[in-house]
């Protein structure tokens, strides 16, 4: 008799789970052909549609390619022009659009090419979170030069909000030459405003033996605009304020900078997926005048099968005036070829 009722406690549990898994996977995409495919929407960004299927795993359609939807599981969307919409997309019965419908309002009838960004609006923490992780090994017989790089990122998305955690470490070695490392992270908090605005908050650390630097802490705040969001790139300008507490050599020093930044991002669409990113930072010092830091890094990847990238990055520092006279001014690194794989 136990046995029996345990074989229905748990008949009822896989229904119930079952059920949910078929509920989640009620999204149909229609294509220009006449197909058609169903299943759950994970996102949309850099024009590609990311879907799970039962049958097919998950698939990654190109949304410029797609001629309607119908998704009903509910959405966070962004358009190019910085609006943002909460609600369900049904198909308009014209080519290349559908209706918004939400909550409250009237339903909005608009072009699918004027969507650049889509999300899940799920409770569960997992499905919130997107990242990368890559790193790359070099060495050089003639010199015997070593380096090894690794660079990781954890995205959290909700509703409004956005919070980065990320850490970025290259280490060079030579033989009879003293090691030197060079290493970044921390957590940034931005909170999205309408019409591309945004407000950002940021503690960082870094370390740079080239600038004998032992370690740097900022803690910052600002605002910015995303002057381009499109499917093809994006552009990003912000302005902000930071302290810092710099050590070197035990003895730590106090200065409070102004902070100007700028991201550009382009993809390409055709296989294999292409995309380049160039980011660059001045910082000026207010209580140190005449002092000023630039902070510059790029990255190129390129798909080599689903979710993985062979990538190349270059970063690039300067100190117009480092916390210890006997360091170096400035400090770069090429990092020729790394693998990469993104969540």
């Amino acid at each position: 008799m136990n046995i029996k009722r345990f074989q229905i406690i748990f008949s009822l549990i896989g229904l119930i789970y079952s059920s949910n898994l078929l509920a989640s996977k009620i999204d149909t995409i229609y294509f220009q052909n006449g197909d058609r495919t169903t299943g759950e929407v994970k996102f949309l960004r850099n024009n590609y549609l990311k879907l799970s299927t039962n049958d097919a795993g998950t698939l990654m359609l190109e949304w410029n390619k797609i001629d309607s939807v119908k998704i009903l599981n509910p959405m966070r969307i962004v358009f190019e022009n910085g609006e943002i919409y909460y609600g369900k997309l049904l198909p308009s019965g014209e080519d290349k659009s559908c209706y918004i419908w939400r909550s409250t309002g009237d339903p909005r009838l608009t072009s699918l090419t004027e969507i650049v960004y889509m999300t899940p609006l799920e409770d569960k923490f997992l499905n919130r979170l997107s990242g990368s992780l890559s790193s790359g090994f070099s060495y050089t017989k003639a010199n015997k030069v070593m380096q090894f790089n690794i660079d990781a990122s954890i995205t959290y998305l909700a509703k409004k909000n956005q919070m980065v955690l990320n850490y970025d470490g290259i280490v060079t070695s030579q033989d009879s030459i003293e090691t030197t490392q060079r290493q970044s992270g921390g957590v940034s908090f931005q909170r999205i405003l309408e019409n591309n605005w945004f407000i950002i908050s940021a503690l960082n650390f870094e370390s740079n033996s080239e600038l004998n630097l032992d370690l740097r802490t900022s803690l910052s705040g600002g605002g910015g605009n995303s002057i381009v969001s499109t499917n093809k790139s994006s552009l990003y300008i912000a302005a902000g304020l930071q302290g810092t507490r710099e050590i070197t050599a035990g003895d730590p020093q106090f200065n409070i900078e102004g902070l100007l930044s700028a991201a550009y991002s382009v993809f390409v669409y055709d296989s294999p997926k292409v995309s380049f990113d160039l980011s660059g930072d001045a910082i000026p010092s207010l209580n140190d005048l005449g002092r000023i830091r630039f902070d510059v890094n790029s990255s190129l990847s390129w798909e080599i099968f689903s979710d993985f990238y062979l990538k190349w990055s270059f970063y690039y520092s300067f100190d117009s005036r480092p916390p210890s006279a006997t360091a170096s001014k400035n400090d770069w690194a090429v990092s020729m070829l790394g693998l990469e794989y993104k969540l």
